[in-house]
């Protein structure tokens, strides 16, 4: 009888264990900031262009490469290659200890990053809830610089959509998000080297299934040294999710557009990507004068072309030129041109030194070096930036 019971009890264990070792609940993070100096700086620090000037500034940022952020995530095995997961993701800021972010609405919330729950088998994966859009991880994976924080595809694309004046820095914006509020994700199963993924934002207005709403689908080819990316976004209501009519435009009408196509090529220690993007508002979906998006740009197109050098295990050298141009406004342009230099001192931290040139022409123009930091249309900018990034 004794055998017996000991017998039970190690089994017992041992499906203990085993069921264990199905779940698992991860904690992580990355810490970002440093010391940011700017030449041009704007009186109120939104997105929708002003030529008022403040004046140079320095100080603490948080997010150099990328902003901070900390998460959870946890995943039970079902078995045969399947798995059901959830992850919440949330900003924290470094300069003075905030947490979280605007949401698509423009109101703040905690875990204002991710907060999703999926499921992912052979048949694809499928996530539901606010996420990072697949646009994003298109653009960043034809990008040398990886869609970071400073002078990349990311401060081109919040470019072009402060341009058209109905996005401030939070909430949806006319030429894709990177984040989305009610959306379901579709991913299929890796095929001839290309992942495709269809996105759709509900807009979750009632009586009405069009109005808010969001679509997206974007490719990526990844193979041997090669990398390509394609993107189609389309969206109703003018970016705005709250259900109410925004910028002079109805709820449904179809007023988000972009597309983008990009390509990354990797050759021993180089790496050199370009990208283009294209941002309009169909022409039947304008409205009168009086809307403030057509005050901004109806359509405006972008270039970016990215070079990386890997000196060795430890220091990355990058750069990047990027070009807006809106074909609203003939007078209104600008250019970019950033570097930065990346040292890996351990295998979770990274110190860096970054600087950036623009040129702004025109008042409705005013690409920034930096997310986060907004700067006045129509003027130049200098500006350098030297941090610390540590992830766990």
């Amino acid at each position: 009888m004794k055998n017996q019971l000991t017998l039970l009890a190690a089994a017992t264990l041992a499906c203990m264990g085993t069921a264990q070792a199905q779940n698992s609940i991860t904690f992580y993070g990355a810490l970002d900031a440093g010391v940011l100096k700017m030449s041009t700086t704007t009186a109120s620090p939104v997105y929708t262009p002003t030529t008022a000037d403040a004046g140079g500034s320095s100080g603490i940022k948080d997010g150099g490469i990328g902003g901070s952020n900390l998460g959870i995530k946890g995943e039970r095995d079902m078995g045969n290659g399947s798995k059901a997961y959830v992850q919440l993701q949330g900003n924290i800021k470094l300069n003075d200890g905030g947490t979280g972010g605007a949401n698509s609405t423009g109101t703040t919330t905690n875990f204002n990053q991710m907060a999703l729950i999926g499921l992912s088998g052979n048949a694809g994966d499928v996530k539901l809830g606010r996420q990072v859009a697949p646009m994003y991880y298109a653009m960043a994976s034809t990008d040398a610089r990886g869609a970071r924080y400073f002078g990349s595809t990311l401060t081109t694309l919040v470019g072009m959509n402060s341009i058209t004046r109905a996005w401030n820095g939070t909430g949806n914006a006319l030429f894709g998000t990177v984040y989305n509020d009610n959306s379901l994700t579709y991913t299929a199963p890796k095929f001839a080297d290309t992942t495709v993924s269809v996105q759709h934002a509900f807009g979750n207005v009632s009586g009405s299934n069009s109005a808010g709403s969001q679509n997206s689908v974007t490719a990526m080819y990844n193979k041997d040294n090669l990398r390509l990316s394609a993107i189609y976004y389309t969206g109703n209501g003018n970016g705005n999710a709250t259900g109410t009519a925004a910028n002079g435009f109805t709820t449904t009408a179809n007023t988000n557009r972009l597309t983008s196509f990009g390509a990354l090529y990797t050759m021993g220690p180089w790496t050199m990507s370009f990208a283009t993007f294209d941002g309009k508002i169909p022409s039947g979906a304008q409205v009168p004068a009086t809307a403030s998006a057509v005050a901004g740009t109806t359509h405006a197109t972008a270039n970016a072309y990215g070079l990386a050098y890997k000196m060795n295990a430890e220091i990355t050298i990058s750069g990047g030129y990027y070009t807006i141009a809106d074909k609203t406004n003939a007078d209104s342009k600008a250019s970019q041109t950033a570097l930065s230099v990346d040292y890996l001192m351990f295998k979770d931290t990274t110190a860096y030194v970054q600087t950036a040139s623009t040129s702004n022409t025109g008042n409705n123009m005013n690409l920034s070096p930096i997310f986060g930091s907004p700067v006045p249309a129509g003027k130049s900018n200098n500006a350098t930036m030297v941090g610390l990034r540590y992830t766990f």
